[in-house]
């Protein structure tokens, strides 16, 4: 039975705009019925921002000779219409670049017992039916932060004319050297990886976004977690620890990740170039020396950080390894002035 949970009305009218003058007319009710009855057995295939046809196609091979676009006699008129019918009910999830489903699931924890006992096949299915509409993002980058920070690229996005920010910055942004974007981990082992000319932000915990005011909430502080953090070829800044809003009253408290055991390890680190962000109020709270044959470079804090009051209280407990910079033996590091207790290593 067809399943059309991922069809967007705004989206596919802004992407056939012609079909709004028949709708007007009384010819037909919705972008919807349009589809039903003319659009999927035409080959129409824009009827979401996080369902791209050639992606479908490419990730699940064995449906192509099906499809009419590759077949003339095929049973389906696209991949869409194969996923309509039977794809998103069998849980195929590798649908789009907009939507990556191991992160989607490793960010969203507490879906797993509900894809287990089958409400939902996959994180995909609860990712259209309600994390779009809660402001979840279906991959590391961090969405609502790029479109907060190019708001000139917002009304493309919203008339369709690009699906998401994400699109725009690997399609453009990533070129331009004015824009930024910042690539986000999970409470579990990732690599996050920086792409673009202009200023990345990667950080390797688990990040939310408050619905309301769109300001960043951690949801890990990297305990446990053993992070690879990639350079690209812009200006990198790695996060190993910062302020944040905490929960619904926006205020900010300091974070510093990666306490006790993990620790996030940095490549493709470019000095005179790349920061790493932490929380600290004076460089007596850390300790930078070369390990593995002076090869690495071991970036360790005293202690484990307390905060009382907006003043940071000192640790007499053992050092804390935060972070290594692969090959980074030879570097000598320069602790920067910062906002409150945020420091730049540079």
């Amino acid at each position: 039975m067809a399943n059309y949970a991922i069809f967007d009305e705004q989206f596919y009218i802004a992407s056939y705009p012609w079909v709004k003058p028949a709708i007007d007319a009384g010819v037909i009710k919705s972008g919807l019925e349009h589809f039903q009855k003319y659009g999927q057995a035409a080959g129409l295939t824009k009827v979401s921002r996080y369902f791209d046809e050639s992606t479908y196609l490419a990730d699940n091979p064995e449906i192509a000779p099906f499809v009419r676009t590759v077949n003339p006699n095929a049973p389906f008129a696209t991949g869409l219409d194969h996923f309509i019918q039977y794809g998103y009910e069998q849980g195929r999830s590798q649908v789009s670049p907009e939507y990556d489903e191991a992160f989607y699931v490793a960010n969203n924890r507490d879906l797993l017992p509900f894809i287990q006992n089958g409400t939902f096949k996959n994180g995909y299915q609860h990712f259209i039916q309600f994390g779009i509409k809660d402001g979840r993002f279906g991959t590391s980058f961090l969405e609502s932060d790029y479109l907060q920070k190019n708001r000139d690229i917002v009304p493309f996005v919203n008339s369709g004319a690009l699906k998401t920010g994400r699109e725009h910055y690997f399609k453009f942004g990533s070129s331009d050297p004015s824009r930024s974007a910042t690539f986000v981990g999970t409470s579990g082992n990732d690599i996050i990886t920086g792409s673009g000319v202009g200023n990345a932000e990667l950080i390797g915990v688990e990040i939310g976004v408050e619905p309301h005011y769109g300001a960043r909430l951690y949801e890990s502080d990297g305990s446990n977690e053993f992070d690879t953090l990639i350079g690209g070829i812009g200006r990198d800044k790695f996060v190993l620890g910062e302020y944040q809003a905490f929960a619904r009253n926006v205020s900010l408290r300091g974070v510093q990740y990666y306490i006790g055991p993990g620790f996030a390890t940095i490549r493709n680190f470019t000095k005179g170039q790349d920061s790493i962000e932490l929380l600290v109020d004076s460089s007596d709270q850390l300790l930078v020396f070369p390990i593995n044959n002076n090869r690495d470079l071991a970036i360790q804090r005293k202690g484990y950080p307390t905060f009382e009051n907006g003043v940071s209280v000192p640790s007499t407990s053992p050092f804390d390894t935060i972070g290594v910079i692969e090959g980074g033996g030879n570097l000598s590091l320069n602790l920067s002035p910062g906002s409150g207790f945020t420091r730049l290593l540079t």
